[in-house]
């Protein structure tokens, strides 16, 4: 479930001051950070390209309509690169180049900075989140850029297997791929460019409506409350965490790292969102029913109710993939009925009891107020 705003409200500021990062300083000893919300629409323009979009009733039917149609607008050569880059999630992670270069507002001016940058700085961001948690990584990333055949495989020994074959075959040509991404991102921003402002505003009010929790909360309780159950633990090194509102991660969060950042692309609020059709439930009400209709879910909550666990001990336990897992895990999570648990490296998972209870209440204030 997103994350409830407050609804007392407190002044907030303008849609041109909202666009600036809203910035509060946690510096203070080894963990100390700089919290940053940062409403440029141009995140979303890149998570519109996940190819999660649509997938779920998270979002009005004219926006899926959107994203498929926009899809198949796509010429042949285009779809394949959107296939491959894009339901893969590699997409997602430009958004990394992104937090580097905070000057980047918009889809358009993504694409001219993606072409001025070149291969190397592009695919340098691509790979912030593998280098930062394994330093070694870095340099046979470098000795990759510049050709060197045998960090190819050294990067195959030293990369996670669930993005192993992706990540290589971007390396195997980066001037290639570097003309694929441009090419791909230019298309995708013809599409996006009529509904951005749109966007922005619905990202924006977003913003507005979290005010309270701003002044109220800090740290991970922030984080938790924005995410809608995203724990992060302060790590040592970490100078900065980018949160950022998203329309089309709905109901997802996304989340990247670099070596002194962390980034949480969140879902927007169910009231930052207008809803043409007053019959329609509220999404939360969807979200908790469509997590609970599912055996396997089912299972997992069963699990959870005796102790916090890791994905690859829910994955053993139930004898299923770690990306299946971490597909149920995120509808439960975007129930409210999961927190999860971050702290450098290690991630787990524990239950969040007070929301089962809501189950009843929540569908019952929607049929008889």
């Amino acid at each position: 479930m997103a994350a409830r705003p407050a609804t007392r409200r407190t002044p907030v500021p303008t849609v041109d001051a909202a666009a600036r990062p809203a910035i509060r300083d946690f510096t203070g000893g080894a963990a100390g950070h700089v919290l940053e919300w940062d409403v440029r629409p141009v995140y979303d323009f890149m998570f519109s390209m996940s190819g999660e979009v649509g997938t779920t009733d998270d979002l009005p039917i004219a926006d899926r309509e959107w994203a498929t149609e926009s899809r198949g607008n796509l010429s042949s050569e285009r779809r394949d690169a959107f296939d491959r880059m894009c339901e893969t999630q590699t997409a997602v992670h430009l958004a990394s180049f992104v937090v580097e270069r905070r000057s980047i507002e918009t889809a358009g001016a993504l694409v001219e900075a993606l072409e001025a940058a070149g291969p190397a700085a592009l695919l340098r961001s691509m790979f912030s989140e593998t280098a930062a948690t394994d330093p070694t990584i870095a340099p046979i990333l470098e000795r990759a850029l510049s050709g060197d055949a045998t960090a190819l495989e050294q990067l195959r020994a030293a990369l996670p297997e669930w993005h192993r074959e992706e990540r290589l075959a971007m390396l195997a040509n980066p001037v290639d791929t570097h003309r694929e991404i441009v090419d791909l991102t230019r298309a995708w921003a013809e599409a996006f460019g009529p509904i951005e402002g749109r966007i922005k505003a619905m990202l924006v009010r977003d913003y507005e409506l979290r005010a309270e929790d701003r002044a109220t909360l800090t740290g991970s309780d922030l984080i938790e409350r924005t995410t809608g159950g995203v724990r992060w633990l302060p790590e040592p090194g970490i100078r900065r965490v980018v949160l950022a509102p998203s329309y089309f991660a709905r109901p997802f969060n996304f989340l990247l790292a670099g070596a002194d950042w962390r980034f949480f692309g969140y879902p927007v609020s169910d009231e930052a969102i207008d809803s043409p059709d007053p019959l329609a439930p509220p999404p939360q009400v969807l979200r908790l029913h469509r997590a609970l209709g599912d055996g396997t879910r089912l299972r997992i909550l069963k699990l959870l109710t005796e102790r916090d666990l890791y994905l690859t001990e829910i994955a053993q336990q139930l004898d299923l993939s770690k990306p299946t897992i971490k597909h149920h895990l995120a509808l439960l999570r975007a129930a409210g009925l999961l927190t999860v648990v971050e702290s450098g490296a290690v991630v787990y998972y524990s239950l969040r009891r007070a929301r089962l209870d809501d189950a009843s209440i929540d569908l019952k204030q929607f049929l008889v107020g």
